[in-house]
């Protein structure tokens, strides 16, 4: 997901002002920084802040406490199409499970418009048993002045082109009418025409979080949010995808980071994952082992950040079929043809996901199952700790002195396995 965004958003409180103050600038023809040098009037920012902070936390109380009428008392009427989304918009929230929401200004990136004032709202949204911390994500709201009060309403929550100039991630709930369906441990994100498949993915999901956590030995919560959505919007839009093609993808797991200013090695809200519509449709035994895989990219954390990519996909492949019986856990043809051309070494992390991935992942996979075989379950693990806190440039040289072998040592005895069992 995308980690740009404009300058760090400030909050200040200041004295409120008389509408008589307001409206002139308000029907102003031009649009222009209502930063104290350049106000009108004497009116500075500080005079309209507090008004914008006031419908914001009116927004917000209504939100949490699933008050449509309050909520809507917050909305500039006349824009009859806002409206409409509005509402479609609270009927989303109103089925998230809600532990804080919170709305504060940028003080600084305020303009009068014609039609009233603009500025950048940074929204901070944390869903109950699911995100470590709030989210915070910034907004560009557009404020009316009421004519009924001296207060201002709220005439538009969306941007759409500031938010890709300022790569800011659009979650379902913000452009989409969205059924949420939950289960023991998961969020299940889904939409009118996916949400029919919604009970046989929250179960899979419900009995893919036992099974995972029975094999990884890394502590987590066992709680997730997945989208299953009927298109690739979402799936397009994220940022680092592993596959140039978001088609080419049947799932994908995301870190979920507080902020998209955020540094490398700060905490996580969380990671979730998002399952490709066509997924929606396949047997049960391939959407279950699928959901295991995500489900363990989840467990491990940022753990598997900075692994080589065929240990990371290799682990999630291995406790995928943990659960199945040996003549079950199948493998692509792909693969199977790349151990019997002969492999020199394991899939590099740039071409892990080209045209040859199924291989890959197949080869990855029994990488996985070969250290198993050779050394115990317990090396595994010992070698993702190794290589997650060695740099990428030690990686082999870790890799060699943890198994005794190199990667392309490793990569044979992958392949020779292959064979073995489906040549």
């Amino acid at each position: 997901m995308s980690t740009t965004r404009p300058d760090a958003w400030v909050r200040r409180a200041a004295a409120l002002v008389a509408l008589v103050l307001l409206l002139a600038p308000a029907l102003s023809g031009c649009t222009e920084d209502l930063s104290p040098e350049s106000s009108a009037e004497g009116q500075t920012t500080a005079d309209v802040v507090p008004l914008m902070e006031q419908v914001l936390r009116q927004r917000a109380r209504a939100l949490k406490k699933r008050n449509l009428r309050t909520f809507l008392a917050t909305i500039d009427r006349s824009q009859v199409k806002f409206v409409d989304r509005e509402r479609v918009y609270f009927d989303n929230l109103a089925q998230l499970p809600i532990a804080q929401l919170t709305y504060s200004v940028d003080e600084s990136s305020m303009v009068r418009t014609a039609g009233g004032f603009d500025a950048v709202v940074e929204m901070e949204l944390q869903l109950e048993g699911y995100d470590a911390l709030p989210v915070v994500r910034p907004a560009r709201f557009h404020f009316t002045l009421d004519p009924e009060d001296d207060g201002l309403r709220i005439a538009s929550d969306r941007d759409r082109s500031w938010e890709q100039r300022n790569g800011v991630d659009v979650q379902p709930w913000d452009s989409r009418a969205i059924s949420v369906v939950s289960g023991g441990g998961v969020l299940g994100i889904f939409d009118a025409r996916s949400v029919v498949r919604a009970r046989d993915v929250i179960n899979a999901v419900e009995v893919g979080i036992g099974q995972v956590s029975q094999v990884v030995p890394y502590d987590w919560d066992g709680h997730v949010v997945v989208y299953a959505l009927s298109d690739t919007d979402l799936l397009a839009g994220l940022d680092n995808l592993p596959a140039q093609d978001p088609d080419a993808l049947d799932a994908v797991s995301f870190p979920v980071p507080v902020r998209l200013d955020g540094e490398d090695g700060d905490p996580l809200a969380g990671t979730r994952f998002l399952l490709h519509p066509r997924m929606l449709d396949s047997n049960a035994q391939q959407l279950a082992r699928l959901i295991r895989h995500e489900l363990t990219h989840v467990a491990l954390g940022s753990l598997d950040d900075d692994v080589p990519t065929w240990l990371g996909e290799g682990i999630a492949e291995w406790v995928s079929v943990q659960p199945l019986p040996e003549d079950q856990r199948l493998i692509s043809q792909a693969a199977i043809d790349a151990a019997a051309a002969g492999v020199e070494d394991l899939p590099a992390d740039l071409d892990y996901n080209d045209e040859d991935q199924a291989a890959h992942y197949g080869l990855s996979w029994w990488a996985c199952e070969a250290i198993v075989e050779m050394y115990g379950e317990a090396m595994l693990w010992r070698l993702l700790d190794e290589l997650a806190v060695a740099s990428p440039t030690d990686q082999a040289d870790e890799l060699q002195q943890t198994l005794q072998m190199g990667s392309g040592q490793l990569a044979r005895e992958a392949a020779k396995r292959i064979l073995a069992t489906y040549g």
